[in-house]
This record gives C-alpha cells, structure tokens and sequence, in this order.
C-alpha cells in the first residue's frame, strides 16, 4: 500500500501542471503517506500505549474528513448545474455536522467505524449527481477519455466496497483483518483509477 500511494504520488507531482483539476489528488497522496506513516509509528510502539493509539485514532478521523473534503470537491469541479452545485455543498456541510456529533458521542471509543460508515454513505449522492449529467448530457466524448469519469467511478466503488468491510470489520470477530486487508486492497484500485484519469486528456467543466 505504501509503495502504490508513493508511485501515486510522485506521479501526480509530475501531472501537476498538466491537469488542472487533479492538483489536489497531490495533496492527497502525500496526507495518506503520512496517515500510513501514524499506522507504522502506532506498530512500533509498546503495545497499549496510549498516545500512539490516540494519535492514530485522530489522524485516521482527520483523514477520513479530509478524503470527503477531496473527493466532494473533485465531483464538484464537473457538475454543471447550478441547482445541482448547491445540493452537493449543502450535503458536504450535512456531512460536516453528522461527523462533529458522531465523533463527540463516540470518543473515547473507536470513531473510525462510523465515521468511515458516514463518509460512504455521504459521497453517494454526489456521485450519483455527477453520473445523473453525464449520461444526460449531449458531449459525445468518450468515456475513456474523460478524467472526471475514473475519478467518479474510483470514488464511488471505493465507497460502497469499504462501506461493507466495515461493517465486517465490526461484526466478523477474528475475521475482521481480513475485511481489513480488502479494504487495503479497494484502495489500490481507487488509486490506479486516479492515475489513469492522468492518462486522459485534460477536461474543464462546461459552463452552466
């Protein structure tokens, strides 16, 4: 996983000019480096220590909040609509206020179960938005060739696919790692998603 988010990475710095839109995917990459590098500090550290748990605990909540903020803001770039535009702001701000409550109500237990559930369930809408004007629309470009397209597709496969495993995660006992590992595994393929919207000639959003 660490070696496939550096690739991603490094990539998307040399794509930074090229593609507008997918500057901050580089942002991305490099907070999820540095969520991976909390996961390894908490594994080298003496087993129940307490800052090490916390640490990582509020760095996968303040990544979990920052991966919505990205990928809203990415479908946002590609809806047109100004009715449309509105909808997906006022479900980021919903989104907002549900995770303050969850994560005050759950703290000091484990948050990230729940707010990882709230965050899939919360990007849906603006997938389904952004494919409601897609396949609406009269561009005939191909969808190969549209970047916005793999970013969408990668977004929402990876959250309804993690949105299962945790909840297996929470409710399989000892076979939760696994669902754990399958989850690394649907974040590798948003990944190699994202880079292949690099591979495609750059899109700017169509004026309303």
């Amino acid at each position: 996983m660490v070696f496939i988010t550096l690739i991603a990475f490094i990539f998307s710095l040399k794509q930074y000019g090229q593609h507008r839109f997918l500057r901050i995917l580089s942002y991305y990459f490099a907070f999820f480096l540095l969520a991976e590098g909390m996961e390894f500090y908490m594994y080298i550290s003496p087993k129940g220590d307490r800052f090490a748990v916390l640490l990582a605990s509020l760095w996968d909540d303040a990544l979990t909040i920052f991966e919505f903020c990205v990928f809203s803001l990415l479908i946002l770039r590609y809806i047109v609509g100004a009715g449309r535009r509105l909808a997906v702001k006022l479900n980021t701000v919903i989104f907002f206020i549900a995770e303050i409550i969850l994560f005050f109500r759950t703290n000091p237990r484990n948050s990230i179960i729940p707010l990882g559930l709230l965050e899939a369930a919360a990007i849906v809408p603006p997938c389904i938005i952004y494919y409601y004007e897609l396949f609406t629309s009269m561009n005939t470009k191909a969808l190969k060739d549209r970047p916005s397209f793999w970013v969408v597709t990668g977004i929402l496969c990876q959250g309804i696919c993690n949105s299962s495993l945790t909840i297996s995660m929470e409710y399989m006992g000892r076979f939760g790692d696994g669902a754990y590992d399958f989850g690394i595994l649907f974040y590798c393929i948003l990944f190699l998603l994202l880079l292949r919207a690099y591979k495609s000639s750059p899109e700017e959003r169509a004026v309303a």
